[in-house]
């Protein structure tokens, strides 16, 4: 049995350019507006205890569709089923009467969550202790600091026992302190068994809390599936909006420089076919070069390993290390360049191969952006990559 069903879910917004032209739409009986695609055609399914992570961009429709799910705004297109009571924090400071004290505010909210009064009485001293907010619970909400009104409407919404719980960036304005405290609650609701939806910046908790996720770019389902594969792809997406092209394999159309030139660079060892690579494993880079006016002692060849956001990652070349180029008869020479136990974090990558002469300044051919691949890691370290280290 789903806890949470979506199938095609959308939601649509109607936008007019003046605050009269739905009534004179309304008259006419013609559009005066323009439709808006907010979200269309999401599709996925939770099982209860499962948690879900969502990401994407500013105006991707996160918050939206935690909205649709909560049941506080109809949805235009698709359709979707809960199982069990739903507790939520969408848009800081709604759901509580400013006038009102944090103690009125968190009595109105059990009510509205289904508590009868009783219920919410002895729900109260949790809401309370929980919350941390002292004698601000007696004061006017509208009192409150951002931080003051997070702590006390996720005191309200947890305190309740819900089946389904969403929350919609509301952690990331409260101080590391409660953040903690919180995720530390969340993370007792998910071995409980229940079921959390969950919106943040914070690729790292999504990571730590998150079975599965959801990532969401102008409103459609980008990717939905296990939560560190998810997060590593948008990560490399991201990564990629500050590059001002996608990476090509530019070795099929380049003209070598001269007539000592690179012939060709392989990439040995992945999984899952080409390109794909696990933290840890072994990657080879084969490179062959053909050499017409100069001999094998007077080049070099150079590798850099490049993220797709153009940092260089590691750069090493023959010259460095003091190894000669294999001889292969007519005037060819090759080398591999062993990675034993690739050291690189989840990111994609692409390769930099250079001809040099031995002073390491002339440049017989290059070939810049060639052969990219996935590299992924399934641990929750972070950063570029794998530092060997010990604990003492």
């Amino acid at each position: 049995m789903f806890a949470i069903k979506a199938e095609g879910l959308g939601k649509e917004y109607r936008l007019y350019s003046q605050p009269w032209d739905s009534l004179k739409e309304w008259l006419i009986r013609k559009p005066c507006h323009e439709t808006i695609n907010a979200l269309s055609g999401i599709d996925f399914e939770l099982l209860p205890g499962e948690t879900l992570g969502i990401v994407g961009n500013n105006g991707a429709g996160k918050s939206t569709l935690l909205k649709l799910l909560a049941g506080t705004i109809p949805a235009s297109t698709g359709s979707y089923q809960t199982q069990g009571r739903i507790s939520a924090i969408l848009e800081l400071g709604s759901g509580f009467h400013p006038e009102f004290s944090g103690r009125e505010n968190a009595k109105m909210g059990c009510a509205l969550m289904g508590l009868t009064a009783a219920e919410s009485l002895t729900a109260l001293p949790a809401i309370i202790a929980f919350s941390e907010l002292g004698h601000f619970i007696d004061k006017p909400v509208k009192t409150y600091s951002s931080g003051m009104y997070v702590r006390l409407a996720f005191s309200v919404v947890t305190a309740i026992d819900p089946d389904i719980l969403i929350v919609d960036e509301a952690l990331s304005v409260g101080d590391q302190h409660f953040q903690r405290k919180s995720l530390s609650r969340m993370r007792e609701f998910r071995e409980s068994g229940k079921t959390i939806i969950f919106c943040t910046h914070n690729l790292y908790q999504i990571k730590e809390l998150c079975a599965k996720a959801l990532w969401l770019e102008q409103g459609r389902m980008v990717e939905f599936g296990a939560a560190f594969d998810v997060v590593d792809n948008y990560q490399d997406a991201m990564r990629q909006q500050d590059v001002a092209c996608e990476i090509e394999r530019k070795q099929s159309t380049h003209t070598p420089a001269s007539e000592d030139h690179i012939v060709n660079v392989a990439l040995l060892g992945g999984q899952k076919g080409e390109g794909y690579f696990v933290t840890g494993t072994e990657m080879v880079v084969q490179v062959e070069a053909a050499l017409a006016s100069v001999a094998a002692e007077d080049v070099q060849i150079g590798v850099v390993i490049m993220r797709n956001d153009h940092i260089h990652c590691y750069g090493v070349s023959t010259q460095i290390d003091q190894v000669p180029l294999k001889p292969m008869g007519n005037g060819r020479v090759s080398i591999n360049l062993v990675l034993e136990s690739l050291p690189l974090l989840s990111g994609k990558y692409y390769l930099c191969v250079y001809l040099l002469g031995a002073d390491g300044i002339h440049i017989y051919d290059y070939r810049e952006e060639i052969c990219p691949f996935v590299v992924r890691h399934k641990t929750k370290e972070v950063g570029v990559a794998r530092l060997a280290h010990q604990w003492r």
